[in-house]
């Protein structure tokens, strides 16, 4: 399932943090506009912060370098945690969350400023960082609402938890590297999320691949792939799934709609009408 990243706001001045032969972006463009994420040569050879924790790993203090103050407040996300469910060599608690928080804490502008800096970045401008860390959240919560639509529409769960992310910018998945090699697309980075249903099974994986997409209609230019992955036959089960739905919405949705046709295809019982 595939879709637009969208923002929850727009920068108020400053230029992209990526130079463009000297053009600013304009004051209500999105820093990031122009390539979806400002990586070099359309690929990510320094990444942005790869997922909430290792953003949130760094301090809150501005840089000796730094320009201007960032934001250190931190904006709790929709995103429900199951901290119990995370791998005990990994510490039962999200490292670098509030232990009273029940949903994860987006880490704050200048965590996200620091991130970036420790990652070889040079030369950013520190206004855009507002603007990118909105669309950075907004990002992950599309992402979230996607897998909320996974498992509501093919197993009625309208209550995953994400037990912990891991950031794979490197690591081409086998659908990212038919799209790179096969359509010359490559998606600038990689997420699995591991989301715990509820059901005492082991945390399913989800794979999200992000692409630039400079006709993309949403101003942060990329979209999202977002999809389980392939650990199991009910993953693959799934993706026929919703591969069905996606390509034949008539067919899916007469099943859906017909009561007396159950949503798995198979033959509905025959009532006993006699006496």
């Amino acid at each position: 399932m595939s879709s637009e990243a969208t923002r929850s706001g727009s920068s108020s001045s400053g230029g992209c943090p990526k130079d463009h032969g000297g053009r600013a972006a304009a004051a209500s463009e999105c820093p990031v506009k122009h390539t979806g994420l400002p990586y070099k040569d359309k690929q990510a050879p320094f990444g942005l912060p790869s997922s909430i924790e290792e953003s949130a790993m760094h301090p809150q203090t501005p840089l000796s370098d730094q320009k201007i103050p960032l934001s250190t407040r931190r904006e709790v996300s929709s995103i429900p945690r199951a901290d119990e469910l995370r791998p005990e060599e990994e510490g039962r608690t999200a490292p670098h969350q509030p232990k009273s928080s029940p949903q994860w804490v987006y880490p704050s502008e200048q965590q996200f400023y620091s991130a970036m800096r420790r990652k070889g970045w040079q030369g950013v401008d520190e206004r855009t960082i507002p603007a990118v860390v909105r669309i950075h959240n907004a990002v992950n919560e599309r992402g979230w609402t996607e897998v909320q639509q996974w498992e509501r529409e093919l197993h009625g769960c309208d209550n995953p938890r994400l037990v912990r992310f891991l950031g794979r910018p490197n690591d081409l998945s086998p659908r990212a590297w038919a799209h790179t090699y096969l359509l010359g697309n490559r998606p600038f980075d990689r997420h699995d999320w591991f989301v715990d249903r509820g059901d005492g099974k082991e945390p399913r994986r989800y794979v999200i691949d992000f692409y630039s997409d400079e006709k993309a209609t949403n101003s942060a230019g990329m979209y999202l792939d977002v999809r389980p992955a392939l650990d199991n036959p009910e993953a693959f089960a799934d993706r026929m799934k919703m591969f069905v739905r996606d390509a034949f919405p008539g067919i899916s949705n007469l099943f859906r709609s017909n009561p007396s046709v159950p949503s798995d295809g198979s033959t509905p019982p025959r009532s006993d009408t006699s006496s």
